[in-house]
Parts: C-alpha cells; sequence; structure tokens
C-alpha cells in the first residue's frame, strides 16, 4: 500500500488532456507539461515522507528516479525497491527477498501504478483546482488542489505545489483513504541527460540466485 501511494505520489510530469477545469490550474499545468516534455530525459531526486498521527508513525524516505520517454527507473533504496520499465516490460525488483517481478506495460493502468508517469495524476481521473501562490521551502509556488472524480483508488484529497520560476513540479502533499498524509518534496532536476536504452532494462542473469515471478 505504502508503495502504491508513492508511486502514486511521484506521479505529476507528461500532461496529455484536460476535461473542463479550473481555467487558472489549466493553464499552469499546461505550461509545466510544455517544460517537462521539452527535456530529452528527467533525473528527480525526492524525499518522501508518510505520518499517522493517531499511531504516531512517520517513516521517511528517499530515492530516484529517470525518465526518457516512456522508459524509467525508479530507486527507493531503504524501501528495497527498484522499478525498472523500458517501454514495453516493467520488472519490479525487491531487494531484500532479491525477488523481480516482470509484467507487460499496460496503457490503460491507473496512473496511480505507473511511475513513468512522474507527477501526472491530474492528467486523469481529478478534477483540480487553482489554490494561490505561498512559499514552499522558501520557494515561491503555485498550489493546486486534487480531488478524485470517482470515489475509487487510494487518494482522498492531494495538492501539488509548483515552482513557479522553474514551471516545475517542487513538492505534493497527499492524504489517503488509510488515514495517512504522504509528502513528496523533489530535491533536484537534472535536465537532458545522456541516457541508454540498456539502462531501463533489468537483466536478471546479473543477480545470483534470483527469483523470478513472470507474470506476462
Amino acid at each position: 500500500m505504502k508503495q502504491l501511494i508513492l508511486i502514486s505520489l511521484l506521479s505529476v510530469i507528461g500532461l496529455t488532456g484536460y476535461a473542463q477545469q479550473d481555467a487558472k490550474a489549466k493553464e499552469i499545468l499546461e505550461k509545466v507539461t510544455k517544460t517537462t516534455q521539452s527535456h530529452a530525459s528527467i533525473e528527480a531526486k525526492f524525499s518522501f515522507e508518510m505520518n499517522n498521527a493517531a499511531e504516531k508513525i512517520q517513516e521517511k524516505n528517499v530515492g530516484t528516479i529517470v525518465l526518457k520517454n516512456k522508459k524509467y527507473k525508479l530507486n527507493i533504496p531503504k524501501m528495497g525497491l527498484q522499478v525498472t520499465c523500458d517501454g514495453k516490460t516493467i520488472w519490479t525488483y525487491m531487494v531484500n527477498s532479491n525477488e523481480v517481478s516482470i509484467s507487460n506495460l499496460d496503457e490503460e493502468t491507473d496512473d496511480l501504478m505507473d511511475p513513468s508517469k512522474i507527477f501526472t495524476i491530474y492528467e486523469r481521473g481529478f478534477n483540480y483546482k487553482f489554490a494561490g501562490e505561498s512559499l514552499d521551502g522558501g520557494v515561491p509556488v503555485y498550489n493546486i488542489d486534487l480531488s478524485p472524480q470517482k470515489p475509487i483508488g487510494d487518494i482522498k484529497t492531494a495538492r501539488i505545489m509548483i515552482d513557479k520560476q522553474k514551471m516545475m513540479i517542487h513538492s505534493a502533499n497527499m492524504i489517503g483513504k488509510d488515514g495517512n498524509s504522504y509528502i513528496v518534496s523533489v530535491t533536484q532536476f537534472i535536465t537532458d541527460g545522456v541516457y541508454k536504452d540498456s539502462d531501463f532494462v533489468f537483466d536478471p542473469k546479473k543477480y545470483k540466485d534470483i527469483e523470478v515471478v513472470d507474470m506476462r
């Protein structure tokens, strides 16, 4: 569950279509899309925090994700999670159990399950509304609130904060239906790096005694 929420929070870059939404929010998101799609590749370093006040639980993680078109590679060391996709096949490797699950990329898969759409939860299934401007960690940002169009999925409410100067996602806050709150903050963007297609292929042969679960 926590992994899926994290992946959903990391779904905020690549917008393709808009419903009838808040005009100001739409304008901002279109600019974010134009900025991100102008780069050959994007690497984002981020921090991830999960809080449950009732249970007095707080978990913090850091990770990276690299994107090149529909290819991506997500790494969250503390969770022992690595997700690799070459645009057709997805490898989900659990480091601690030395197990990799292999599946086909489903273009119809819910955005919450697709980390290649880093910071794009507003693309489908959400209403969005401009919620003013503020400072986030000293950075001037636009605030956009998201709400599910249908009462399904794991998200109750969410807010994304967009760096006004860079027109890139700066952070995202989410409340899950499980009562937990989740915060993702992008600490660094590296754009237009050079990556080979082979960088987005997971080779089980490189891992001794790995268990392979092929679900294709």
